[in-house]
């Protein structure tokens, strides 16, 4: 069903390959697990098999590539998509519409499928993905997660040969992949063919019924994946730096209450995880403390101010919110730059640079880099700028379990230092490690809290 040959890609301006030399071969049928370090070239191998690569991203490519017998750079991208969907890692360039059903129709219009078959494929998909509440939704109003369901049903609305899905579980709960794994399965018993680009190894290899690893742009060999990761250290227990007391919240034209009597608090030297199921409230919470979110009811306090009554910009010189698209909050010329914007020093900026394993990427393009590593320079920008708190959106996005060690050890010692965390993940190994206390949302309320 694909198969790559000394396949080679380079980017513009770019020395080192993303592709180098590539062979691989999948057959047709069955779950593939496609892993490797931040910055390998996965979803550059993804952008080669639907064709993006060369036609809509230029570079240098060279070798063999063959997908259900056909080459897609010898093929216009709409005839490429007859035979293969790819699933992005940030599903938010992919919508182009407002709604969920439109965005559904969206490519069944594309396909020259009728309004009639439409009207029946639509809801058959959402309901595939456990969905089917969200059909009429605005996808401005959904959360990362809720969003990476409606784009999966608009993919497997098309039905073609091949799915390559780059990264699909980042934003989804623990029921949801479960779901999701289950569906890839079915899926492949059908005789179509589903690749997988992911760093959680464990939970896709419970249905891959192989696994092919990259590194440096070429097949390698995998690893041993980590399991778990050593809990961080405590700090000395301080003053409250962010409470939440009774706060209640809907969003405007909808007739719920997405949060119900939020009552918690954070000390320096605390790490607290949030959990809860996707469309729960937790980057609404964290906007909230940022003053990105208005209109709630109840009192929020963080760092002694008010965020109802104070500019998100007064509130970032002593808080740092980490989104869960890092692509939201890069804007400069260099990766050093993005680091050195708010910097406390210039030796924060080096010190920063090396704990994020971001020194030889310094003088890159932050919109140049894998998904990964652009987290990674987020989350030295904030640490850079010696916040009180950190407030962090499923920061293990994009992460191999190298690099979210890294990540770890470097929040574990921010937390000794005084600052406090508060963190939103479906990522139960990101949980365990780094919480002193969780929490959980669910049916719009806090239903349990747990001390470490």
């Amino acid at each position: 069903m694909i198969e790559a040959a000394g396949l080679c890609f380079s980017y513009p301006g770019q020395s080192e390959k993303a592709l180098a030399g590539l062979n691989l071969t999948v057959s047709p049928g069955g779950v593939v697990l496609i892993s490797g370090p931040t910055g390998c070239g996965k979803s550059t191998l993804g952008m080669s098999l639907c064709g993006a690569i060369p036609h809509l991203i230029p570079g240098r490519l060279s070798g063999s590539l063959s997908v259900c017998g056909r080459n897609p750079a010898r093929r216009l991208v709409r005839e490429t998509a007859k035979d293969i969907g790819f699933l992005l890692q940030n599903v938010e360039f992919m919508t182009f519409t407002d709604k969920v059903d439109e965005e559904i129709a969206f490519g069944l219009e594309n396909f020259g499928v009728s309004p009639q078959e439409m009207d029946s494929i639509i809801p058959q998909t959402l309901n595939l993905v456990k969905a089917g509440h969200l059909k009429n939704r605005l996808l401005t109003s959904l959360s990362a997660g809720e969003r990476q369901k409606a784009l999966l049903a608009a993919l497997l609305a098309l039905n073609q040969q091949v799915l390559v899905l780059d990264e699909p579980l980042a934003f989804l709960d623990a029921h949801a992949q479960m779901r999701l794994l289950e569906l890839l399965s079915d899926i492949a018993e059908t005789g179509r063919t589903v690749v997988v680009f992911e760093h959680r190894r464990d939970i896709v290899r419970k249905v891959a019924k192989k696994e092919i690893y990259i590194s440096c742009g070429c097949i390698g060999e995998a690893p041993e994946a980590a399991p778990e990761f050593a809990p961080i250290e405590k700090g000395r227990a301080g003053e409250t730096v962010l409470a939440y007391e009774n706060i209640s919240f809907g969003w405007p034209k909808s007739d719920n209450t997405l949060l119900k009597d939020i009552s918690f608090s954070v000390k320096a030297g605390q790490s607290l995880v949030l959990l809860g199921d996707n469309g729960t409230g937790k980057t609404t919470l964290l906007g909230m403390a940022m003053g990105l979110v208005k209109g709630w009811q109840g009192q929020i306090s963080i760092c002694g101010m008010d965020p109802s009554k104070s500019r998100p910009a007064q509130i970032a010189n002593k808080a740092a919110l980490i989104f869960q698209q890092p692509d939201h909050q890069l804007y400069l010329a260099t990766v050093e730059d993005e680091v050195g914007f708010m910097a406390a020093d210039k030796d924060s900026v080096r010190r920063e640079l090396a704990a994020m394993n971001l020194a030889d990427l310094a003088g890159r393009h932050p919109k140049s880099l894998s998904t990964g590593q652009k987290r990674r320079v987020t989350i030295a920008a904030a640490c850079a700028r010696k916040p009180d708190i950190l407030l962090l959106d499923e920061l293990s996005v994009g992460q191999d379990d190298k690099s979210l060690a890294l990540i770890l050890a470097r929040l574990s010692r921010f937390v000794q230092e005084g600052g406090a965390i508060l963190a939103a993940t479906h990522d139960q190994r990101v949980a365990k490690a780094l919480a002193h206390r969780t929490i959980k949302l669910k049916n719009s309320t806090l239903q349990t809290a747990h001390e470490a």
